[in-house]
């Protein structure tokens, strides 16, 4: 099969030698490339930290915007040692943070984190509810349930609806 696509290369050449010119020089461009990204890559992965330590973007946050501002990607970026902000950006993104474009902060302006929008660490909830305190407003909490107030609609299908008054006993069917 080489032989037979050397020899019609060899045809189109011997017939088109413009052509021949052509595709050499597609060819050794096309090498090149190949190359010059094999080295990059390389020495991109030479230059790389093997024992680099994996950043808690979010303790960072919470530890620059403790004071209820807003955090600049470029000062988490510092505090965190990252090498640039998009770097920050694609943690924060990872974490599920967003990031506005124009956050105003003492010092200065910029794309970063709004303070609403760091999470914040919660305290532990009681046993008993998945709240953070013990405080309950509710007067309904009573353990004797007399007559409920209100009604309850059930779609019937086709056949219409059933009203139920949750203080009686009885029920009203309606037909569409």
């Amino acid at each position: 099969m080489l032989a037979i696509g050397a020899a019609a290369a060899g045809g189109v050449v011997y017939a088109f030698p413009e052509l021949g010119y052509t595709v050499a020089g597609a060819l050794a461009l096309a090498g090149t490339q190949r190359a010059r990204a094999w080295a990059a890559g390389r020495r991109r992965s030479d230059a790389d930290e093997p024992n680099e330590q994996p950043v808690d973007v979010i303790a960072v946050l919470q530890e620059l915007g403790e004071d209820g501002g807003h955090v600049l990607l470029t000062r988490l970026r510092d505090a965190a040692g990252l090498p640039d902000t998009k770097a920050a950006r694609a943690l924060l993104e990872d974490a599920g943070v967003s990031v506005r474009a124009g956050v105003r902060t003492p010092g200065g302006n910029g794309p970063g984190v709004h303070a609403t929008d760091i999470p914040r660490a919660s305290a532990t909830p009681s046993g008993r509810c998945l709240c953070t305190s013990d405080a309950n407003a509710n007067t309904n909490n009573d353990p004797e349930q007399g007559p409920e107030k209100g009604f309850r609609v059930e779609h019937t299908g086709q056949a219409g609806t059933t009203v139920y008054d949750l203080s009686e006993t009885h029920h009203h069917a309606t037909a569409k």
